[in-house]
């Protein structure tokens, strides 16, 4: 066979340029596709969960249940230290640092969330919270091990491998449901929490197994670091908390609100029907992670990976929308009709609010990837405060879906703060698009300088 011809050679070329972005692109979808099942899984098992706990258990308990589940989920959230979002970020870089700053982070984190637990218990509104010296014992614990379940989720988007969060979410899903029908004899709120803590307890240890055998086998964490400087991983670190500590306050304090100012009762109608909405919400922002690592693993690919994301993202929330709207009611129906009616207006105010969160997860994502998260930061404390207010002023009026038009007015103020910086970001992705076409078309065209002289010779 003879020498290859100019132009298979530049086919050959572009083959290899392009089999990068065809990698990144098929990791991203990939990891978003599996992300969004076990949203859509973890959704109706925990719908279940909680179904199945207010068919078996008193609606008190229910309701002290969900509050201790959700102060621990914002504890744990809060203790994170955003370390999630810098190992998003980073770790693609990070090299052979990745071990370690994997232990040091992880370390740091338990070690916050567990003060943090006593600090709400010594501080907190531990007669609301706790009803016996058990549960007090161990809060602490559960709160640690719901930080390092958390943080795991956005660590193994970092190392690339995102879908592992989702088989480990759709395991505790399945596995906490089961737990919650065994131990429903007790009847009692620390019977509830245990199901939920062990089963994550068991979840977290498995999945730090197989992060550590990732870490040791991966080529590219025994390579050279690539991470900025100290002081611009410091800037990153502390916007990126902000937006975090900023974004767990509302869930952490919206709870106690529902339970103060509408009742237990009523508390345990918003922990199930939020189940759901929080599900949506959940999956929307997981889209965020699995883009940032991969646009920072291949900075070079930010257009194609942009415009997967953005596609992918807004179908998600337009049709999950759809599904609140018509589909979870009904669902409210098989638990209970005091369920579905509570429940109902503020699963219809979500249908509209979640798709709005877009713009801001969105605007997120590439915000991360570009290291500009001030306005983010400053978008963040508005919602959070706009949440808040609206939650007591509307919750005494019409009950738990005061807490849907607190949402509701948030994202909206978001939607109109984020709309125009977002868009602009979005032409400039379009414009580097049509630059590149215009770069790759013109370059195959071109004869290469070597067969150009063969001619003329």
């Amino acid at each position: 066979m003879g020498a290859p011809t100019a132009t298979q050679s530049q086919l050959h070329a572009r083959h290899r340029a392009e089999q990068p972005t065809r990698s990144a692109g098929r990791n991203l979808q990939l990891n978003s596709m599996a992300l969004m099942l076990s949203s859509v899984v973890t959704g109706v098992l925990g719908l279940a969960f909680w179904g199945a706990a207010a068919r078996l258990f008193p609606a008190d308990q229910v309701g002290v249940a969900s509050a201790l589940i959700s102060t621990a989920i914002m504890l744990s959230t809060l203790s994170n230290l955003s370390l999630g979002s810098m190992f998003e970020r980073f770790l693609p870089v990070a090299g052979h640092r990745a071990g370690p700053l994997l232990i040091k982070g992880f370390a740091a984190v338990a070690t916050l969330a567990f003060v943090s637990a006593v600090g709400l218990i010594v501080l907190g509104p531990r007669d609301t919270l706790f009803e016996n010296k058990l549960e007090i014992a161990i809060y602490p614990v559960f709160v640690v091990v719901l930080a390092l379940f958390a943080l795991q989720d956005q660590t193994v988007s970092g190392l690339g491998v995102a879908r592992w969060a989702a088989s480990k979410n759709v395991f505790h899903a399945l596995a906490k449901l089961l737990a919650v029908v065994v131990l429903a004899a007790s009847g009692s709120a620390l019977a509830i929490v245990a199901s939920w803590g062990v089963t994550a307890a068991i979840a977290v240890m498995a999945l730090l197994t197989s992060m550590g055998l990732r870490i040791r086998s991966d080529p590219r964490y025994r390579q050279a670091p690539a991470l900025p400087s100290n002081k611009e991983l410091g800037v990153y670190f502390g916007s990126s908390y902000g937006i975090s500590a900023l974004g767990a306050i509302a869930p952490l304090v919206v709870p106690l609100i529902v339970v103060t100012r509408v009742g237990t009762a009523a508390n345990a109608y918003f922990a199930v029907t939020w189940s759901i909405v929080s599900a949506l919400y959940i999956m929307v922002n997981l889209m965020v992670g699995p883009f940032v690592a991969e646009a920072a693993a291949h900075p070079d690919k930010i257009v194609s990976l942009s415009r997967r994301f953005v596609r992918t993202i807004a179908v998600i929330a337009v049709v999950g929308g759809l599904g609140l709207a018509f589909v979870a009611p009904l669902a409210l129906g098989f638990i209970g009709a005091e369920y579905r009616a509570e429940g109902t207006p503020l699963l219809h105010l979500a249908a509209v609010f979640v798709p709005l969160a877009v713009i801001g997860a969105v605007y997120d994502g590439l915000a991360r990837v570009y290291r500009r998260l001030t306005l983010a930061v400053v978008t963040q404390c508005l919602a959070t405060v706009v949440i808040i207010v609206g939650s007591l002023v509307f919750s005494a009026s019409v009950g738990v879906a005061g807490v849907g038009w607190a949402y509701l007015a948030a994202e909206t103020l978001t939607a109109v703060i984020l709309a125009g910086p977002l868009i602009s970001w979005l032409r400039r992705l379009q414009n580097r698009a049509k630059w590149e076409r215009w770069l790759a078309k013109n370059s195959a065209n071109q004869k290469p300088m070597w067969q150009v002289s063969d001619v003329d010779a």
